[in-house]
């Protein structure tokens, strides 16, 4: 077939084909690419500046992979002649130049508004709110201006009962992100930001987070930095509620935690056992009691972190005792067991080491 008879098919080839090289580039760029709906003010810039990114991104594929396709069908080789030999042309060099420089200065000046706005600190948030991460876990500690911290709200997740935040919508929210033990990461994918939580030492300052619910809601959280054995599991979900309804939420939390009675100090029947959780451990990992006799644990947590101890029989709860936030010590009156094989563990740290065995004879 001559050159002359082959150039038309390739014409047609080449304008069926470059259409459907582009919509197919567009949706490889975009599945599974864009975040999910943004759900406060500051997501929703964030998520503003992606799709501008996406859109710069795509247009730039577009053009480099366009360009790529006309020139294997405009100077295929149709024999052994060599093309013509072009040395340099300065008008096409300047160009390539400051294309990519104006958008480069472009997404700078674009991120660094959008960053500031992501920065900004409300003078009077209306609710703050302390973020301590542990392994594997949140902790939600409601500050509220009292003097007595023993009546703020304090909420503690276990990795198989995660900590639910319960926010109101269209107030400030600042978040105070601590850390007990290595780097974790708050991030809720609906927010658009994710910030480090950072053990918290001497000369070294919190990380913040400040933003606005715009939308009642239920939102998944996960910590996003991998942090041990239970990663997958650190997850918990902001409920995000109308004003009246948290203030409604608020005040139940609060005469809930005034009118918990103190633990009485010691079982009826006096037979009182000691676990002591150190170094993400119990000093014990078997007890032994006798059936139908109720008793007590006196627990003591030397731990910076929350422990406690639950009792199972298989997947069945039959006791759990109330967190001590270490350092720390709680005396937990369990009632009576029949006889036979129990577990006793850290609803917290739900591994081997803060794992026993407790026999009921």
């Amino acid at each position: 077939m001559s050159r002359l008879a082959a150039l038309p098919r390739h014409r047609a080839l080449a304008r069926v084909a470059l259409p459907f090289l582009l919509v197919l580039a567009a949706l490889l760029a975009s599945c599974g690419m864009i975040p999910p709906e943004p759900e406060t003010t500051q997501a929703k810039e964030v998520f503003n500046l992606y799709i501008i990114v996406l859109v710069m991104g795509f247009i730039v594929f577009a053009g480099v992979e366009g360009f790529i396709l006309y020139s294997i069908v405009r100077y295929r080789r149709r024999d052994d002649r060599l093309p013509t030999q072009v040395h340099g042309n300065n008008t096409i060099e300047v160009v390539w130049t400051a294309i990519p420089t104006v958008i480069v200065l472009a997404l700078f000046v674009l991120s660094m508004i959008t960053l500031s706005s992501i920065d900004a600190r409300a003078a009077h948030p209306g609710v703050t709110i302390e973020v301590d991460a542990f392994q594997w876990q949140w902790t939600f500690h409601y500050l509220d201006g009292d003097s007595n911290p023993n009546n703020d709200v304090s909420i503690t997740g276990t990795p198989a009962s995660p900590a639910v935040m319960t926010l109101p919508v269209g107030e400030p929210i600042r978040l105070i992100l601590r850390s007990s033990d290595v780097i974790h990461a708050f991030y809720v994918p609906h927010f658009l930001v994710k910030r480090d939580v950072i053990p918290v030492g001497e000369g070294r300052t919190p990380n913040e987070l400040e933003f606005t619910v715009t939308s009642a809601g239920t939102y998944a959280g996960q910590c996003a930095e991998f942090c041990g054995d239970l990663h997958s599991q650190m997850t918990f979900s902001v409920h995000a509620v109308s004003a009246a309804d948290f203030d409604a939420w608020y005040a139940a939390a609060r005469a809930k935690v005034a009118s918990k009675p103190p633990a009485p100090s010691a079982a009826p029947s006096g037979l009182v056992l000691k676990v002591t959780a150190s170094g993400i451990a119990y000093d014990l990992h078997q007890l032994t009691v006798p059936a139908g006799q109720a008793f007590s644990i006196e627990f003591t947590n030397k731990d910076k972190l929350p422990h406690n101890i639950g009792i199972y029989q298989g997947k069945t709860e039959l006791f759990r005792g109330d967190v001590v936030n270490g350092p720390g010590s709680a005396t937990y009156n369990v009632p009576a067991l029949q006889a036979g094989q129990y577990t006793f563990i850290c609803d917290y740290h739900p591994i081997a080491a803060m794992t026993g065995k407790l026999t009921v004879k």
